[in-house]
């Protein structure tokens, strides 16, 4: 890792075009694709013939580590496609200590640049491991022929900074700040202007233009990189906003694109602190992210049942201090997110399924 900002150690990252073709030329041979079976007939044509791939079907870690016996037999792991596809990968690269390179095909989550992965224990997300990528490649051309639904989803994985940095203070005014983590000014400082700097420019971000694409990348590059750079800190880059997308997928079972659900619980989190909502509110519509609960194969029924438990949720789950243990959610608060998304949005057309570039 060769960038750092206060600090920080961030991973390499490689801009260009066509980038994915030329991993024949250094990647450690035979290499494992790790990517989703949808996405493959669009990247194969990057790959020598005959080229082995590894669909993601799970993240459950059982299923991962029965995996790993076929896993052993390459030299290095090429994760290619969001999420799930750059987690799994990075679990593989940490269980068998071979080498990896990640080629993200959109920008929907900061999981490309940080170095645990996201997996499920019977349902629930856990964060473990530790994976290093020998680079990032950033290919503007894959980026950009990605879904600009799931593209424009990477925006909740920055401005959840700003909840973030609500819920630090309030847990620092309560007196209830973690020993290990107590409020930094200049690490909230960074994260803020990260944020800010993507509000300043919605409409390239909406549009996926390189400046677009490149302040979407500083902003994940940074809230991947920093929660380990902190001391494994997660303070000044998630908070409410996030723990309503946890309680939602642990409700429901559903699988959601992150950034969709974060963007939900980003608004309900800035109506709980009562500060910045209505801008939040502008930001994520002006950008096309469609947070009703519908778009995401969900009702507001499940919204509601979620954010009644979200105090137990977070208590339960050990989650740091902040706005939602003290909360009190009721039928008068979801009623209101609910006429605020719907009068920003429309209601949702009866009879109608969710995006499917949402699921």
């Amino acid at each position: 890792m060769s960038y750092s900002e206060a600090g920080i150690p961030q991973f390499d990252v490689v801009f260009g075009r066509n980038l994915m073709a030329e991993a024949v030329n250094f990647a450690h041979s035979p290499f494992l694709v790790v990517t989703m079976e949808d996405l493959w007939p669009r990247l194969r044509d990057s790959f020598p013939p005959g080229c082995e791939a590894y669909f993601v079907r799970s993240l459950e870690r059982k299923d991962l580590e029965a995996a790993l016996p076929r896993v052993r037999r390459f030299e290095s792991i090429i994760g290619a496609g969001g999420g799930q596809a750059i987690d799994c990968a990075k679990y593989f690269s940490w269980r068998t200590r071979l080498p990896l390179f990640q080629y993200p095909t959109s920008l929907s989550v900061d999981a490309v640049f940080g170095h645990r992965a996201g997996v499920r224990d019977d349902g629930r997300v856990r964060y473990v491991g530790f994976a290093v990528p020998e680079s990032v490649y950033i290919d503007y051309g894959v980026i950009e022929r990605a879904p600009a639904m799931i593209n424009r989803a990477g925006i909740g994985d920055v401005l959840c900074f700003i909840t973030g940095v609500m819920d630090w203070r309030y847990a620092d005014r309560q007196g209830r700040c973690e020993a290990r983590w107590p409020y930094d000014e200049s690490l909230a400082q960074i994260s803020l202007a990260k944020a800010d700097a993507v509000l300043s420019a919605l409409d390239d971000v909406r549009d996926l233009t390189p400046k677009g694409i490149d302040l979407l990348v500083s902003g994940l590059r940074w809230g991947g990189a920093s929660y380990h750079g902190a001391g494994w800190n997660p303070r000044h880059i998630e908070g409410v906003e996030h723990y309503v997308f946890y309680a939602l997928e642990a409700a429901t079972g559903h699988k959601f694109l992150h950034g969709q659900a974060v963007g939900l619980g980003l608004v309900a989190g800035c109506m709980m602190h009562g500060a910045r909502d209505q801008e939040m509110f502008a930001a994520v519509h002006r950008i096309g992210l469609d947070i009703r609960p519908e778009a995401m194969g969900i009702t507001w029924d499940d919204v509601s049942e979620a954010l009644h438990g979200l105090a137990e949720f977070v208590r339960e789950e050990s989650l740091p201090y902040g706005i939602a243990h003290d909360f009190p959610v009721d039928a008068a608060f979801c009623g209101r997110l609910r006429c605020r998304i719907e009068g920003r949005y429309g209601a949702w057309p009866e009879g109608s399924t969710a995006h499917p570039e949402s699921s």
